[in-house]
């Protein structure tokens, strides 16, 4: 029966005493791994340095956390968490047991009833076994924090610690001063932050430093600084590889470049040869047409949306994504599909969509409103005809009907006309048939009322 007087205590056994001797003698780790608390089947249990197991073990889970005594460096203290669902038992033993499970400590405490919620209550209980041994130079402070609980205590010291550290989180920081450079570089572990790079006097190359274990994490602001319209690259250095539209290319590119004064991105490498893209200036998807409000070309990687011959070694991303559109053809096959990308030479080249002075019209995409149509193919504008002034008085199509395609002509339901006067003549002069070579100088093609912006396409 626990008393005033009872005595409470914590032992090596004797297996804990020889592994300790043998870790000091060689030099070998020691590692703890779980504790397991029993009730010792309701008696006051003594210690023992004999002792294998418990006397009658109620539950035994890994360490919630293992640490040396500040105040004592001979001290470890090993604890365990017990959450309030575990339970309806008393805790009145503990035993400490390493990673090969074999008990090296064992200890009595006064009884404490640890209680299951269905009870009517529930508590989080700490169980902390602290045991004295001649040196913890070889005693491995390793746990499994994937399986623990932790205690507020521990929260609160960790945070503690961590608020006092001059430099936390130095992976997610952009390290060292602003640098400009203006010649081709090849850049080194000092040169972090944020760098400023020229071209005005010529393309430029920068070269990112061997993502390595050595470099580690780190962060780099790349930014142009002037509108010279030079090629400015950022490549990486070896093998390395700058993961970004990983869509059309899972390893990434080995490297990208930046257009246009204020055009940025932001990298990180993760020191096994690859570098992400945090965010960048624009990152308006690639090969995206639009419409702009000035002449003047934003930063960015925008180009004019001009049908431009590219070199496919120079813009491999562009040459990916015209293989991956759909909208891929060949020059001999250009012609009505000016909106498509093409091929090139078939060999180093390719070139981009046109859209220069052309309407967009939505693919119909089995709608049935413009059948028959494909991606990037140009339609022809719907002719007007009328009198030359030459008093020839023309009458229009001599068959309409049948013509509509020649004439560039969309049908449509008759019922979103009705209404409309359309007078015809039955009978009269007889009717002569334009050339061809008449048909414009007799006509026209219609066109909606609009305004000329420029067209811009993303080439990166």
């Amino acid at each position: 029966m626990t008393t005033a007087n009872s005595q409470f205590f914590a032992i090596l056994t004797a297996v804990g005493e020889a592994k300790q001797a043998n870790a000091n003698a060689l030099g070998v780790p020691w590692t703890f791994s779980q504790l397991g608390v029993g009730d010792a089947n309701l008696t006051d249990p003594v210690p023992s340095r004999e002792q294998t197991r418990l006397i009658n073990e109620r539950r035994r889970a890994p360490l919630n956390q293992l640490k040396v005594d500040p105040a004592n460096p001979n001290l470890i203290v090993a604890e365990q968490v017990i959450p309030p669902d575990v339970g309806g038992w008393w805790i009145r033993e503990i035993g400490l047991y390493d990673a090969d499970g074999d008990l090296v400590a064992v200890a009595n405490c006064a009884p404490s009833f640890k209680p299951l919620l269905n009870q009517g209550t529930g508590k989080t209980q700490v169980v902390r076994l602290n045991i004295i041994v001649t040196s913890t130079a070889n005693v491995q402070l390793k746990i499994d924090p994937a399986v623990v609980l932790a205690t507020r205590e521990y929260v609160d010291s960790s945070f503690a610690a961590h608020l006092q550290e001059s430099d936390p989180h130095t992976q997610y920081q952009l390290r060292g001063s602003v640098t400009s450079l203006n010649t081709d570089t090849v850049l080194n572990a000092q040169h972090t932050g944020m760098l400023l790079l020229e071209a005005s006097a010529g393309a430029r190359t920068y070269t990112l430093p061997a993502n390595n274990a050595v470099l580690g994490v780190r962060d780099y602001l790349v930014r142009r600084t002037d509108n010279s319209g030079n090629r400015l690259v950022v490549r990486a250095s070896g093998t390395d590889k700058i993961k970004c539209h990983t869509h059309l290319r899972a390893e990434g590119y080995p490297f990208f470049v930046l257009m246009g004064s204020g055009d940025w991105w932001h990298l990180r490498s993760d020191g096994a040869g690859n570098w992400w893209p945090i965010a960048r200036y624009d990152s308006t998807p690639l090969g995206r047409p639009v419409f702009e409000t000035t002449t003047v070309f934003q930063p960015g990687g925008w180009g004019r949306h001009q049908g431009h011959i590219y070199n496919r070694a120079e813009w491999p991303w562009l040459w990916d994504h015209a293989q991956a559109s759909g909208m891929l053809t060949t020059e001999a096959l250009r012609l009505g599909n000016e909106g498509c990308w093409t091929s090139g030479d078939g060999a180093t080249t390719f070139r981009s969509p046109e859209g220069r002075g052309e309407f967009v019209r939505i693919l119909d995409e089995s709608r049935g409103i413009d059948p028959g149509r494909a991606a990037g193919s140009r339609q022809k504008g719907s002719l007007v005809q009328g009198d030359n002034g030459a008093g020839d008085h023309i009458i229009w199509s001599t068959d309409i009907y049948a013509q509509k395609p020649l004439l560039g002509l969309d049908t449509a339901p008759y019922t979103e006309y009705a209404g409309a006067t359309v007078k015809y003549t039955s009978s009269g002069q007889p009717a002569f048939t334009l050339g061809d070579v008449e048909l414009i100088s007799h006509g026209g093609v219609t066109r909606p009322r609009n305004i000329a912006c420029p067209g811009r396409i993303k080439l990166i």
